[in-house]
């Protein structure tokens, strides 16, 4: 990216250089922050098994009631959880070899049927006692707790340091440009942001390649020009804020 950023701005410099009045440098700077999501996703889900349909349904949804009363009782907030329940049905059909003195044939056993029902809750991040809480009463209630995502709703200090770390780099990599060509960086002309920050939760595991498939259909400014970098693992439900500024300054010999 540094690189990048410095080849196109030599260029800029050598073109403005061939012009009589020739006093402006413009660069290309991007800075990069991390902020902690500030809301987490926990969904609660039961799973019943029998050979009839509609009892399994039954027994999955009376699980998951149990368990949401629990919640509730245990400090959860009800209207935190979201609107609507998602409930899938599997079917798993097994084969049994039956074999006598001259031949073996296969006969179906009876099919096992399993409905499972999930309910999500938005937690506020910083409630950790009570998302630990939430798991602990789903298992004792025989459902499962798990974290579903992450969301980051106040990106205010994220964006800000992220623009401030990018006009930081264009400043450093102007200063830089401006030196090699034997000239002194003067003040700050004009300064522009093609779209707000990127905000992205990285990828929880190490990419050996060094970027991902959405890299390569990402035409925003970041994806452009730093398509294959890609961060160390972050810890879950980190974000990171991507910022790139274009800053143009005043240049003297």
């Amino acid at each position: 990216m540094k690189a990048l950023v410095i080849l196109l701005s030599l260029l800029a410099l050598t073109l403005l250089g061939a012009a009589e009045d020739a006093t402006t440098l413009t660069v290309v700077g991007e800075g990069r922050a991390l902020a902690s999501a500030d809301v987490v996703y926990v969904s609660i889900s039961a799973t019943a098994q029998d050979e009839n349909l509609t009892l399994t349904s039954s027994n999955s949804s009376e699980v998951l009631d149990r368990t949401i009363e629990a919640l509730i009782d245990a400090g959860v907030n009800e209207d935190d959880f979201q609107a609507g329940r998602d409930r899938s049905v599997s079917r798993i059909q097994t084969f049994s070899r039956v074999c006598n003195n001259s031949s073996c044939v296969m006969v179906a056993d009876k099919p096992a049927i399993f409905v499972k029902e999930e309910a999500k809750i938005r937690f506020d991040a910083k409630d950790e006692a009570l998302i630990n809480r939430s798991f602990e009463v789903a298992e004792a209630h025989g459902a499962v707790a798990a974290i579903s995502g992450y969301a980051l709703e106040d990106t205010s200090a994220a964006f800000a340091e992220a623009r401030e770390r990018a006009v930081q780099d264009a400043e450093d990599g102007a200063e830089d440009l401006a030196a090699a060509a034997g000239m002194r960086l003067g003040k700050m002309l004009e300064i522009a942001e093609r779209s707000s920050p990127a905000v992205r939760l990285p990828r929880p595991y190490h990419d050996p390649m060094g970027f991902g498939m959405m890299d390569l259909w990402d035409f925003s400014w970041p994806g452009v020009f730093g398509p294959f970098e890609t961060p160390a693992p972050a810890e879950p439900g980190v974000f990171e804020v991507r910022s790139q500024v274009i800053v143009t300054y005043e240049v003297t010999s």
